[in-house]
């Protein structure tokens, strides 16, 4: 009886998650599933990975993320704890290339159309330190990404 109830709740918990897509949890790294939906849709990827764009800062139940340019993702409204909102920053060290679809950002090879990473500046959220280039700016962690135009 205790066996045929276990194995009832271990089918049960499989069924609810049919649909999970492996979200990263809080300092673990990401990647768009599909560059061309608009809709942010990410999943879970090693870090050292080419298409490892992204890392999670946050993961927040509330209706936005912290101060600064994240890219936002909003889970499901779950029973217990409602809704869940995971908040992206970009995960690229200086000398990356960079190649904007819609609102993400793909790592690629350096070439023609492609934008460089030219600054990451820890501990510090301001974008006059960017002189010029587009910024990035967090402030969980605190950190400041600049890239050519």
């Amino acid at each position: 009886m205790r066996v045929t109830a276990l194995l009832a709740s271990l089918v049960l918990a499989l069924a609810a998650c049919a649909g999970c897509t492996g979200q990263a949890s809080v300092g673990e790294c990401a990647k768009q599933t599909d560059l061309d939906d608009t809709s942010v849709d990410m999943a879970e990827v090693d870090c050292s990975a080419q298409d490892a764009t992204y890392r999670v800062s946050s993961r927040e139940r509330r209706t936005m993320c912290p101060p600064g340019d994240y890219l936002d993702e909003s889970s499901g409204r779950t029973r217990g704890t409602g809704k869940t909102r995971y908040c992206y920053v970009l995960n690229v060290k200086e000398g990356d290339c960079l190649k904007a679809v819609n609102q993400y950002f793909e790592r690629v090879a350096c070439g023609t159309d492609t934008r460089k990473v030219t600054k990451v500046v820890e501990g510090e959220s301001d974008r006059t330190l960017c002189a010029g280039d587009d910024s990035k700016v967090y402030s969980q962690p605190v950190k400041t990404i600049c890239i050519s135009r």
